[in-house]
């Protein structure tokens, strides 16, 4: 089956480096797979990914290096690195994670959400958005007003 994309889905998990995308994959897995680490550089360096069966489809989960960077050739070695996860696999879900400062999303993860969005083209109806490290008690209020938020990031009408 593995020469069949028929049944074959990708999950492609992008941010900024350091919001936590490692992590967020290994919790989807339900296990430890990939490196995480508190690190004031990047951790991941090379995609990586996890084949798992659903209901009788085959997902890969991606762990890819994030695209801007503070060094540039890590950047440059970076692009291939996520090209190579949407090449495997074409029908992907997206998911975009945004790192959060006292509940306002970071410009910097805007700012590479709108280059990868301008490189890849990301198609909004498989395009899942996520605002990692939430502290559990929040206004009840910042669920709504995240989302008007994130579909103004989008550039999008709803």
């Amino acid at each position: 089956m593995a020469g069949n994309n028929k049944n074959q889905f990708g999950l492609i998990i992008l941010g900024n480096s350091g919001v936590g995308i490692s992590f967020l994959a290994n919790i989807l897995l339900d296990r430890e797979i990939f490196k995480h680490e508190f690190s004031a550089r990047s951790v991941t360096h090379h995609t990586e990914f996890q084949e798992i069966t659903f209901d009788d489809h085959h997902y890969t989960v991606f762990n890819i290096p994030s695209l801007i960077e503070a060094d540039q050739t890590r950047v440059d070695i970076n692009k291939p690195e996520i090209d190579h996860a949407f090449t495997q696999r074409p029908s992907s879900l997206i998911i975009y994670v945004f790192g959060q400062q006292n509940g306002r999303i970071r410009d910097e993860d805007v700012v590479a959400f709108n280059a990868i969005n301008a490189a890849y083209q990301l198609n909004i109806e498989s395009l899942l958005l996520v605002i990692n490290g939430l502290p559990a008690t929040r206004p009840k209020k910042y669920e709504g007003e995240s989302c008007v938020l994130e579909v103004s990031i989008k550039g999008r009408d709803f």
